[in-house]
């Protein structure tokens, strides 16, 4: 889950988890000690967070810009201007970007999805005022000629190809889950990628690429040099006009992938969930996700190796080829909460039916497993990247808690009852569940046979 904080009224402040009278500040306990926050007149949002010790920083900037936001011919955008990132811009060529970035321990790299796409530079403190600029390229100043943007339609097909099909089932619910705007996918699909233009990328990146949209959160760099790259975004100090946002409504649909006869299938249901605009109840669908169970309770080398967190990872019993765990995902206004499993062909029929009762009856969560969800989502970890975009995330959404620690103080304040009057809302709304499937196709049930409707 991403960490989200809000926004006061005052355009620049310092907030610290400790006393800021100590003579000397020792390490914190989680994550960043000092926050700093300003807000441009032009609309950017800036937050900078100082670990003491720090040996890697990390800046990343952020435009509310995901293919949520794509229409007619910009559909796929999103996915061009990931696989775009590398190429040349206004300033520099790629050739000159990936040599110098190497040369001094830096990457750049580019992810979005449905909300959201963001550029984050990776390097030493010490070089970050030379290597700045080769982010603002990027992020701000591509040029999208034609001839890379036909290099980069083989690129986009073999992405198209290795697609993992987890990832891909994930997508899918999420377009049988919405009419509107939210069921535009993460990737290009086939037929669209010759009808891709350098026209419709920099027509997108104008309309969607401002300084309203944008902001910025660094780790690991001084406040002051990241106030000087978000002033060379955009120069202009006037605010863009508020773009007119768009909802969607679900639509409990069905999707597919097929991948042939007997191939592993990946089982995906879902149903409509929290946006991040409401914090607390993020928390708590956050919570019934790790209360769940949402992966393994250790990485090994094999799958075989790792212990299935319960009581979902118990619904296999014997079959160490079924695997289950549920996702939450957030948009703005919404979200999806949902079950994933993995499956042979042979058992894709009773592993989907045991999904969707598993999700029908989410609801019955008592509170030992609500406590165990408790302790599951404190677990953190103080990746650098991850604290850049999450500082990012933080400010698009207008909210605030400055550490893990401080997410941690939300998460145990949060009643019992509560969560658990959330978990039978969750289970209420299964009349709107959504699926899709990738893989043998013809071993799982369709959405009406599972009897949860």
């Amino acid at each position: 889950m991403k960490r989200l904080f809000r926004i006061t009224n005052q355009n620049r402040y310092v907030s610290t988890s400790r006393s800021s009278k100590g003579a000397c500040w020792p390490r914190p306990d989680y994550g960043p000690m000092e926050v700093q926050r300003s807000v441009m007149m032009n609309g950017i949002k800036v937050a900078a967070a100082k670990p003491l010790g720090s040996q890697i920083a990390a800046c990343t900037i952020m435009y509310q810009a995901g293919s949520r936001y794509e229409i007619d011919d910009q559909l796929g955008a999103s996915h061009f201007i990931r696989a775009a990132s590398s190429a040349t811009g206004c300033g520099y060529t790629s050739f000159a970007k990936m040599r110098y970035l190497q040369q001094n321990g830096g990457s750049i790299t580019c992810s979005s999805d449905r909300q959201n796409i963001s550029f984050t530079l990776r390097c030493p403190p010490t070089v970050f005022s030379e290597l700045k600029n080769y982010l603002l390229d990027v992020a701000s100043r591509c040029c999208y000629h034609p001839w890379e943007i036909k290099d980069r339609k083989t690129l986009i097909r073999e992405d198209l190809v290795r697609i993992h099909p987890e990832q891909r089932v994930i997508d899918l619910v999420q377009k049988a889950c919405w009419t509107g705007q939210l069921s535009n996918s993460v990737f290009c699909e086939e037929g669209r990628i010759d009808e891709m233009t350098d026209n419709s990328l920099n027509c997108f990146a104008r309309t969607h690429f401002k300084s309203s949209h944008c902001t910025v959160g660094s780790v690991g760099v001084p406040f002051e040099e990241t106030l000087k790259l978000a002033e060379k975004i955009e120069y202009k100090r006037e605010m863009p006009e508020q773009r007119q946002e768009k909802q969607s409504c679900p639509r409990g649909g069905f999707e597919l992938f097929d991948l042939g006869r007997d191939s592993d299938t990946w089982i995906a249901l879902a149903v409509p969930g929290c946006g991040t605009c409401d914090v607390p109840c993020l928390f708590k669908h956050a919570i019934i996700a790790a209360a769940c169970g949402t992966g393994n309770m250790q990485a090994g080398q094999h799958g075989t190796d790792r212990t299935p967190q319960p009581p979902l990872g118990l619904m296999a019993g014997d079959d160490i080829f079924t695997e289950y765990k549920t996702f939450n995902l957030s948009y703005c206004e919404t979200g999806i909460f949902g079950i994933v499993a993995k499956t042979r062909a042979a058992t894709a029929r009773k592993a989907a039916v045991s999904a969707a009762e598993f999700l029908a009856h989410v609801g019955d969560l008592n509170f030992k497993q609500i406590d165990v969800g408790k302790q599951r989502l404190t677990l953190h970890d103080e990746d650098c990247v991850k604290v850049s975009e999450g500082l990012a995330l933080q400010l698009a959404n207008n909210v605030q808690i400055d550490s893990a620690k401080n997410s941690m103080s939300v998460i145990d304040m949060l009643c019992p009852d509560e969560i658990s009057c959330t978990a039978k809302m969750i289970s209420s709304k299964c009349s709107q569940m959504a699926m899709a499937v990738v893989g043998d196709v013809d071993a799982v049930p369709h959405d009406a046979e599972l009897g949860v409707k």
